[in-house]
């Protein structure tokens, strides 16, 4: 006889236990182009253009260091030159910026910039806070009122403003 296996906790032990977001690997292909073509210029002329070396390893060491680790208990931004350890009990809410940015708004109304993380990476943020945070693609919870509106109202609603 076969054995069937539970979908729930197929999928609660499918839910990671650390998200990083971070550049991609592969800008460091345009690192080091400009590192290459930096070298025409650095070695062809006095001594100081070396100088230039610096602005490609500088964006290099930006593209490795900079990244948002989410975790159950914390959250972990990294920039090029600090870290900052945000605790879930310390933040109040997320400021969201469309298609742009996400900010983590603390409970002493600091605002801390989530470096990589988008808008569209909200649904992963609510599951890893463990219900901290509301997941922005669920449904709002039905507030008593058995009628749901027509979906026409919606697009009378739509065509009329833009009439």
């Amino acid at each position: 006889m076969r054995r069937r296996e539970c979908t729930i906790c197929h999928v609660v032990e499918s839910i990671p236990r650390r998200l990083v977001f971070r550049i991609p690997g592969v800008a460091l292909v345009g690192v080091f182009f400009a590192f290459a073509s930096g070298s025409v210029v650095a070695l062809a002329g006095p001594k100081w253009l070396l100088l230039l070396y610096l602005i490609p390893i500088g964006i290099g060491i930006w593209v490795l260091r900079t990244r948002t680790v989410v975790e159950a208990e914390t959250i972990r931004v990294r920039r090029m030159l600090t870290t900052r350890r945000v605790d879930w009990s310390d933040l109040a809410g997320l400021r969201v910026r469309e298609r742009k940015w996400v900010r983590a708004v603390l409970t002493d109304g600091d605002e801390v910039a989530l470096p990589c993380v988008k808008p569209r990476h909200l649904p992963v943020l609510a599951l890893l806070s463990g219900g901290r945070l509301p997941d922005p693609t669920e449904p709002p919870a039905d507030s008593g009122n058995d009628e749901a509106p027509a979906p026409s109202a919606e697009i009378a609603s739509e065509t009329g403003a833009n009439a």
